[in-house]
């Protein structure tokens, strides 16, 4: 049963009125609204708002504590509530899959105001129900710590019910767990009406496929804060940076792979490019652990299920060594400038294969272009700093060494440091040495800085000399602490958003085959 996917909005406070915050969710695009009647102080405006003629169709959801929500009342008076409320015929009545189970009884009353559809008994579906209009029931199953192991089996538990709707709400470690929650979604949409997604940041994907895989809805929130579980976007997040309504079956899934991936801004800049460029996809945060076996467990998932439909990755911190390992590992193909540096940051499927490059490089080069003095006097001999070992450093050096730059490396672990050193072929020096090195140039490739530990820098103010360039790769915030510094103390300072753009760009590339309209990828990166 294939179905367009309903954007609900969930309604959690009685603050301000009912009937205002279903008007803002209507005027906002959400095509339902579910009223948290466990959360909601005051049950006689739900009832209020339930008797007047509906905007919009309501989900009635009376939660209790022991399945996350905040009903602490009797289980005789919960059930009594939700009878109550669905002979008001608010449209759906949202029942735990816990409680259908736990009797008869309970089954008989949630028969008297909802459709029992496939399977009904007498018992289930009462007679006197059926001479009026009655609401969908949504059969729920909750898990907040983690993922069953058995999944599979939980929706098909559920599915063995009479509801119309069935939902299955977990909570992922990483996107691996995402995935595994689409999988079975993408399996089951076309047998019943199924919610499906996984809470937390590692789920988001969940919510933005949703559509993408026939989900009945998804869940968003009316505004910051307003959230009725975690991991929630809001309305405006799906509708503005994802676009929600051209997302269809038939779209592409592309998605940056880090951890913490929250804080990235690439869903933004490419939604928006392949918006303006017509193309069929949409971008999503991939959040996966550290290590190398979280992430070539979660690529290892995605090869295996082509339904997901993924078609290419950015890869960020801590996951590009881990990337151009795994490409190595599976037979896939290193780009040139992947092998010369030892890491990938772009991932892209070509049939059954998986190519692995690199577009740091490309994007710091042209940030420093931007300096006249470099556009001037040339790269030859020029002096840099790179702070860090990791996968952007390494990038970041490789297309430095390519331009004869006298290139010293600075890191944390030594060994690092050294390593990557021996292998493109420049300097380097103990941490503690970064605030006496002399040089035109310093490239900050750390993740020092980085919101929300904005008060940080990872060089000495004192280092800082006029005239000096400094590029920080840290996009977010724009303006770090080191620029800041930078620039009071007379340096030329050039922001990780240039550099961002540029190596987004060179992905974008990669797999559309075309450039994308810098201009639209600017002004999204603005209104971030």
């Amino acid at each position: 049963m294939s179905t367009q996917t309903l954007l609900a909005v969930p309604v959690a406070s009685s603050t301000p009125p009912l009937a205002e915050q279903v008007r803002a969710a209507r005027a906002a695009g959400a095509e339902l609204v579910e009223l948290r009647v466990d959360c909601l102080e005051d049950v006689a405006a739900v009832e209020a708002l339930l008797a007047r003629p509906r905007e919009l169709p309501m989900i009635v959801t009376v939660r209790p504590a022991e399945e996350g929500g905040a009903w602490t009342g009797g289980e005789g008076d919960r059930i009594a509530l939700l009878e109550r409320l669905g002979l008001l015929n608010p449209g759906f009545i949202d029942l735990e899959y816990a409680t259908w189970c736990r009797s008869a009884n309970i089954r008989q009353k949630i028969g008297l105001v909802c459709a029992l559809d496939r399977g009904s008994s007498p018992a289930d579906c009462p007679a006197a129900s059926q001479q009026r209009e009655r609401n969908q029931l949504i059969l729920s199953y909750h898990d907040f710590s983690g993922v069953p192991a058995n999944l599979a089996r939980v929706f098909d538990q559920l599915l063995d019910t009479p509801a119309g709707i069935i939902k299955v709400a977990v909570t992922a470690d990483d996107s691996l767990d995402a995935c595994r929650v689409l999988v079975e979604l993408a399996a089951r949409r076309t047998t019943r009406k199924i919610i499906a997604l996984a809470m937390g940041a590692a789920g988001v994907a969940t919510r933005v496929l949703a559509r993408k895989f026939g989900a009945f809805l998804t869940f968003a929130a009316l505004s910051p804060g307003t959230e009725s579980a975690p991991g929630q976007l809001t309305v405006s997040e799906l509708r503005q940076v994802y676009g929600w309504e051209a997302i269809t079956a038939d779209c592409q899934v592309y998605g940056v792979v880090g951890w913490p991936v929250a804080q990235s801004r690439s869903p933004h800049v490419h939604n928006a490019a392949m918006r303006a460029d017509g193309i069929a996809g949409v971008y999503v945060p991939w959040a996966v652990r550290p290590g190398y076996a979280a992430f070539a467990a979660f690529m290892d998932y995605v090869v295996a299920h082509p339904e997901l439909d993924v078609a290419g990755l950015s890869v960020t911190v801590p996951h590009k060594e881990n990337a151009r390992r795994w490409v190595e590992e599976r037979g896939g193909h290193l780009t040139d400038r992947a092998r010369y540096c030892g890491a990938v940051n772009t991932l892209t499927r070509r049939g059954a294969r998986w190519w692995g490059d690199n577009t740091d490089g490309v994007g710091a080069v042209a940030a420093l272009e931007q300096s006249e003095r470099i556009r001037v006097c040339g790269w030859r001999g020029l002096r840099v700093a790179v702070l860090g070992a990791g996968g952007a450093a390494r990038a970041v050096v490789a297309a430095l060494r390519e331009r004869d730059c006298a290139v010293t490396v600075f890191n944390r672990t030594p060994e690092r440091a050294r390593r990557l050193a021996a292998e493109l072929g420049c300097d380097w020096r103990p941490w503690d040495a970064r605030g006496v090195w002399e040089g035109e140039v310093v490239i900050n490739c750390t993740t020092v800085g980085m919101s929300p530990a904005v008060e940080e820098s990872p060089l000495p103010d004192a280092a800082l000399r006029p005239g000096m360039i400094v590029l920080d790769t840290v996009y977010s915030p724009p303006a770090t602490r080191l620029l800041r510094e930078a620039r009071a103390r007379g340096c030329e300072t050039i922001s990780g958003e240039a550099m961002f753009l540029r190596q987004a760009a060179a992905q974008y590339e990669l797999w559309h085959g075309r450039a994308p309209a810098m201009d639209v990828m600017r002004r999204a990166l603005a209104c971030v």
